[in-house]
């Protein structure tokens, strides 16, 4: 990790023997205050990395929330005092019981990028609560020439999840569907032909060592089938 001064990175490049016009336009759009972290790995996996480094702290006054803020319901072990006026000015009903403040309701004191008031953040703050978080985040990445800005690194990982899981049911379902054998879906495969085939056998009566369980059943079945349309004929 490196950190200097934009102005000075864009001189750096100007001056340098690099003939990838990228890495100027890179330079060129850095605004703020930013590191510079080096790294082999592509951007989404050092997206995910830094993502599981992030940590819980206080909110601060002036902060924007990342995420929904929550006040659950409960004792919140504070005696009563000027505090209760505090929750009432962020909205959040409380009640008396047994010497301690408690909270009446889930109360939702901020959503994403609602900004953190002073009161809040006192009340977050006495219940001990550590709602924000902290952490490096990439605003931007030069891979291989490419210029990777934030709408290109945003990604829901879940739902990624979930999309290749459900790929792979598809592809396993339609390989087994038309036979196509791989060491994946093998086991599939046979267990389909071996339904199929007692299937075939209880509905042909054909007896040998694998199917005459099978087939006695599915004979028992019919039979009890049977018996039961013709007791209600009768008694009709």
């Amino acid at each position: 990790m490196i950190v200097a001064k934009n102005n000075l990175l864009r001189k750096s490049v100007e001056l340098s023997d690099s003939k990838d016009g990228k890495l100027g336009e890179f330079v060129k759009d850095l605004t703020g205050s930013n590191i510079l972290l080096f790294s082999e790995l592509n951007p989404y996996s050092l997206i995910i990395l830094l993502d599981k480094s992030k940590v819980r702290v206080p909110a601060k006054a002036g902060d924007i929330a990342t995420g929904e803020i929550m006040i659950p319901a409960g004792n919140t072990g504070l005696p009563p005092g000027p505090v209760i006026s505090e929750f009432g000015e962020i909205r959040v009903k409380t009640k008396i019981e047994g010497g301690s403040i408690w909270v009446a309701t889930d109360s939702v004191v901020a959503r994403k990028g609602d900004q953190i008031t002073a009161k809040m953040a006192s009340v977050l703050s006495k219940l001990g609560l550590k709602p924000m978080e902290a952490g490096l985040s990439l605003a931007v990445a030069f891979d291989n020439g490419t210029i990777l800005r934030p709408e290109d690194m945003a990604f829901d990982l879940p739902s990624y999840k979930n999309d290749v899981l459900m790929g792979i049911n598809n592809a396993l379902n339609l390989s087994t569907e038309a036979g196509y054998v791989t060491p994946e879906n093998a086991p599939r495969i046979l267990l389909k032909g071996m339904r199929e085939a007692l299937a075939v056998a209880g509905e042909s009566g054909f007896l040998e060592a694998g199917t005459v369980e099978y087939v006695l059943k599915r004979a028992l079945m019919n039979a009890t089938v049977l018996d039961q349309k013709v007791s209600k004929q009768e008694n009709a």
